[in-house]
């Protein structure tokens, strides 16, 4: 009976292995081991999290009954390595991703100090490389669910080779074109405005107003903890929860490290907010949304706003372009680059 058993164990371990690449679970364990990555924001707002997940999936009444977990930091391991709390088992896949994206960007590229636009650059490029990584196993899971075998298409476009040089305004643009089939075709956008912090962000008033005219719901900061030990993901704040002064003088605000777990809505990982905010659920506060990419493209094209257009687009399709109604068969038509030349 013990030789079945060890027998049935392995064979499950040998599955996750084929699911999920090795190299992703050895660069998000070594997050959980030196409590970087989400860890942070688990151990200081796990419960909030928990909060989250059960008024948003369970009556509020049975939550009310519910104890809270009594150690956040399991619940992110439950999360990273189960597909318990996801509307959609591709939703984990993508989760995971973008996690393990997130500790490369941390571990390779935080402690080089470099420049928010540069920081950025390295950022999306992680979760472009982790995204072909996990495209397989999408597919997989796509037949196994679906009976049909849909693609994980995904395109970045590094705007910034067109001189869009600017001063205010957003850093970088996210587009997710969601086409399943048991879910309305839909093309959710956010943009972000990338800033480095340690113990205190400096939000630069003028341009936090051009970002959330810009911007309106889908406009966020995304702050980079440039701490060397503990380092958190990238973490995200809506804009439009910033209170600014009321002195016209004031050109700047500073928020302490701390009130970033204020609440829910401010200072979560970048990679739970892709997929519980923008992917998950049904919440338009949270995400601009439009019926098709071309649409949504000139969210991020706006003539009457260049200096506010981001420099950096990452454009993701979750479950390809087939069938989805879009006049596009390939993701990188959306933009044409000039040719080099001497």
């Amino acid at each position: 009976m013990a030789t079945v058993q060890t027998s049935n164990r392995q064979d499950n371990i040998d599955i996750m292995k084929e699911i999920f690449p090795v190299e992703l679970g050895l660069e998000i364990n070594k997050t959980l081991k030196d409590k970087s990555g989400l860890t942070p924001f688990f151990q200081r707002s796990g419960r909030r999290f928990f909060e989250y997940l059960f008024n948003y999936r369970f009556h509020k009444h049975f939550f009310n009954m519910m104890d809270p977990p009594k150690a956040t930091v399991s619940l992110m391991r439950e999360l990273v390595n189960t597909n318990h709390y996801f509307d959609n088992e591709l939703f984990h896949i993508l989760f995971k991703a973008f996690v393990y994206a997130e500790a490369r960007f941390i571990q390779n590229y935080i402690p080089q100090n470099s420049h928010e636009e540069r920081l950025t650059g390295h950022l999306i490029s992680e979760y472009s490389s982790a995204l072909g990584i996990v495209k397989k196993t999408f597919q997989q899971k796509s037949l196994e669910l679906y009976n049909e075998n849909l693609s994980l298409d995904f395109y970045y476009a590094d705007l910034s080779s067109n001189k869009r040089e600017k001063t205010t305004g957003a850093d970088f643009g996210i587009m997710f074109h969601i086409n399943l089939p048991d879910y309305p075709t839909e093309v959710r956008t956010a943009i972000f405005q990338a800033k480095k912090f340690k113990s205190n962000a400096v939000i630069d008033i003028a341009q936090c107003n051009t970002l959330k005219n810009y911007g309106e719901e889908g406009a966020y900061y995304c702050f980079y903890d440039m701490t060397t030990e503990g380092t958190s993901s990238p973490l995200v704040l809506h804009a439009n929860q910033i209170s600014l002064p009321s002195d016209k003088t004031q050109k700047t605000k500073s928020y302490s490290r701390d009130e970033f777990f204020a609440n829910w809505d401010g200072g979560i990982p970048l990679s739970i907010f892709l997929v519980f905010n923008m992917l998950s659920g049904d919440n338009k506060k949270y995400y601009k949304t439009y019926s098709n990419i071309w649409q949504a493209k000139g969210y991020f094209d706006q003539k009457e706003n260049r200096e506010s257009n981001p420099s950096k687009l990452l454009i993701v399709s979750v479950g390809g372009l087939t069938g989805g109604g879009q006049d596009l068969r390939e993701l990188s038509q959306l933009y044409n680059f000039p040719n080099f030349e001497e």
